[in-house]
């Protein structure tokens, strides 16, 4: 069995969960992550929360990396080591801070100033690479990582004043630059004997549906020519009727996973193969991959859980191959 979980970060900001009363993250509904201790807390709060799932993969979306609204930290690293999963990755969907000039990485994780066209002028004062983007933590060890830029869609003018005729009744939004973290994981019978690696990714598509639809075609083509079976996770930004619609894979698991506290829709998702079909099309749940092929991936259960932060449940789902 291999068990994956995806949660929405919204870089560390203590939500819903926060405020329930508990020893562990009563305290912390208050938090200015803005000071580094403050922002350490909450995440090891969130650490001990994901480590009551045991979860086996975990895939965050609205990752921050050194930005100074979270603390500076690099919020991929504190939570792997606090988990105890030392295999992880960073992809910036941008370089820069969150207010401020941002740009497209040289090379997404940012771990030197040289993945930054502006990395080696903030070295010369004495500042990190800083950036936004998701990120993959695995118990597993990982043969290969790879990183699927999904593009931006249009941008938003919205009326904020009440005067049509003045421009300054106008703001425009740019899209953001959306980006899928992959990993190939290795499990070697260790989760599960039958399956000896997985291919699972982070992803955190456009708010506009339509860009968004499309991003998910691109993310899910980038995924499945690696090696699988496939997982993809993260918040699509899309019901699930319209996840189904798009045919791109199968969705595993159920439940609402937004707003957190009071759930009425799930806009988070996780995906995996289609099941092999006969020859009037119909569904062999029953069987495993052909010669060569690897073994589809049914779902043996799943649910949701509110943490400490963010304003999305995080969803998992536990996966083992489809036996003949």
């Amino acid at each position: 069995m291999l068990r994956v979980l995806t949660l929405n970060l919204l870089h560390g900001q203590p939500g819903p969960g926060a405020g329930d009363g508990s020893a562990l993250t009563g305290s912390l509904s208050a938090a200015r992550i803005a000071d580094p201790g403050a922002a350490r807390a909450v995440l090891v709060a969130l650490a001990e929360q994901v480590a009551e799932l045991a979860p086996d993969v975990v895939a965050l979306q609205e990752v921050d990396l050194h930005q100074a609204r979270s603390g500076r930290l690099h919020q991929a690293a504190v939570l792997a080591q606090a988990l105890g999963m030392p295999y992880y990755r960073f992809a910036a969907s941008y370089a820069g801070p969150v207010a401020g000039l941002r740009r497209r990485p040289l090379r997404s994780q940012l771990e030197a100033p040289t993945h930054d066209v502006l990395g080696p002028a903030r070295a010369a004062v004495g500042a990190r690479p800083v950036g936004y983007g998701n990120a993959l933590l695995s118990r597993y060890p990982v043969s290969s990582w790879h990183v699927t830029r999904l593009g931006r869609g249009p941008s938003s003018v919205v009326r904020r004043g009440h005067r049509a005729w003045d421009p300054r009744s106008y703001r425009l939004f740019p899209a953001s630059s959306r980006v899928m973290v992959a990993a190939t994981v290795e499990l070697d019978g260790r989760a599960c004997a039958s399956l000896g690696q997985v291919s699972v990714a982070s992803t955190h598509l456009a708010t506009r549906q339509d860009t968004a639809a499309r991003q998910l075609r691109r993310a899910w083509e980038a995924l499945a020519g690696m090696p699988g079976p496939h997982v993809l996770a993260g918040d699509y930004n899309l019901p699930a009727e319209r996840v189904a619609a798009l045919r791109v894979a199968r969705q595993v698991g159920q439940g609402h996973t937004f707003p957190a506290g009071a759930p009425s829709r799930r806009i988070d998702h996780l995906l995996t193969d289609p099941w092999p079909t006969g020859t009037q099309g119909q569904p062999l749940e029953g069987q495993a991959g052909g010669p060569g092929q690897a073994p589809p991936l049914r779902a043996l259960s799943w649910g949701t859980r509110t943490f400490v932060v963010s304003d999305h449940e995080g969803t998992w789902v536990d996966l083992a191959p489809a036996q003949a």
